[in-house]
C-alpha cells in the first residue's frame, strides 16, 4: 500500500492547493480534493534567504525558531517527521523523499568544496553558521535527513543539492540513492541535443528560452531572487560549457 505525505511552508491543504492551481482536469480535482485534504502535511523548515521575497508573506506553516534554531535541530525534527510518517502509515517498504519546492539559490559551501565528503556534510550541519562559513540550503537538510532515515532522495530543483558529501552519505546507507538536477530533465536533454546539433552546423545559439505553465511558484520566486535565477540557469550553462 502506498502512502503520501510531506512538508509545506504554506498552510493550504493539498486538495485546496490542487484546486487553486487550476492545472489538472476539473473533474479529476473534484474527485481527489477531499481525499488529498486528509493527507497530513508537516510544517516546513524555512530559511528566507533561499526563497524569493515574493514568497515570504505566505510562508506561515513553518518550524518555529525554537523548534529549529539551527541546521542540527532542523535535521532532527525532519528525521522525526519521517519516522512518524512511516509509523502512522505502517510503511515497511522503501520510502523516497522528493524535493518539489521552488528552486533555491545555490549553496556557496558546495562551490567552495567544503561539502565533498559525508563527514564534511555532517560536521557542517552540526557547526554554527559562523563556524562553517555560510548557510546550508534547506534542500540539503531534507536530503540528509532522508538518507539518514534510510530513504532515497530525488532533487527536483536545479540548485546544487547533489554535492559530493550527500552522494557519499547515500552510498554508505545500503539500498538508498540520491539523484536529480531538475524535473525538466526531458526538456533539458532536448536542449542539449539541439544546441549540439546547431553548433556542429556552424551556427551559434544566443538564447535558450523556456516557458513555465505548470502553476508552480518558480517564476514568482525567480522574479525576486537573483541568486535563484543563477541556480535555475546552471543547467543551461552546463549545456554550453563544452563549447566555451
Amino acid at each position: 500500500m502506498a502512502a503520501v505525505g510531506g512538508w509545506e511552508i504554506r498552510p493550504s491543504k493539498l486538495g485546496d492547493a490542487l484546486r487553486n492551481a487550476q492545472i489538472l482536469d476539473y473533474d479529476m480535482v473534484r474527485q481527489l480534493k477531499d481525499e488529498m485534504n486528509r493527507v497530513k502535511v508537516f510544517r516546513g523548515y524555512y530559511d528566507p534567504r533561499f526563497i524569493g521575497s515574493s514568497q515570504h508573506a505566505t510562508a506561515t506553516h513553518i518550524l518555529s525558531k525554537k523548534e529549529a534554531p539551527n541546521c542540527s535541530e532542523a535535521l532532527k525534527t525532519i528525521r522525526a517527521d519521517i519516522r512518524y510518517f512511516k509509523w502512522r502509515n505502517g510503511v515497511v517498504g522503501h520510502t523516497t523523499v522528493i524535493w518539489s519546492a521552488s528552486v533555491e539559490p545555490n549553496c556557496e559551501l558546495v562551490y567552495e568544496g567544503k561539502l565533498e565528503t559525508a563527514k564534511d556534510l555532517l560536521d557542517a550541519i552540526e557547526m554554527s553558521e559562523e563556524e562553517r562559513g555560510g548557510p546550508l540550503s534547506p534542500s540539503l537538510i531534507y536530503a540528509t535527513a532522508a538518507i539518514l532515515e534510510g530513504c532515497s532522495f530525488v532533487n527536483g530543483g536545479s540548485q546544487n543539492t547533489m554535492c559530493g558529501g550527500l552522494e557519499e552519505l547515500a552510498r554508505q546507507q545500503m539500498g538508498v540513492y540520491c539523484l536529480g538536477t531538475d524535473f525538466k530533465a526531458g526538456q533539458t536533454k532536448f536542449k542539449t541535443a539541439a544546441v549540439e546539433y546547431i553548433r556542429t552546423m556552424g551556427l551559434t545559439p544566443k538564447v535558450i528560452a523556456s516557458s513555465n505553465h505548470l502553476g508552480n511558484n518558480d517564476m514568482r520566486n525567480l522574479a525576486t531572487a537573483d541568486k535563484a535565477r543563477h541556480a535555475k540557469l546552471r543547467v543551461k550553462h552546463d549545456i554550453f560549457a563544452a563549447w566555451e
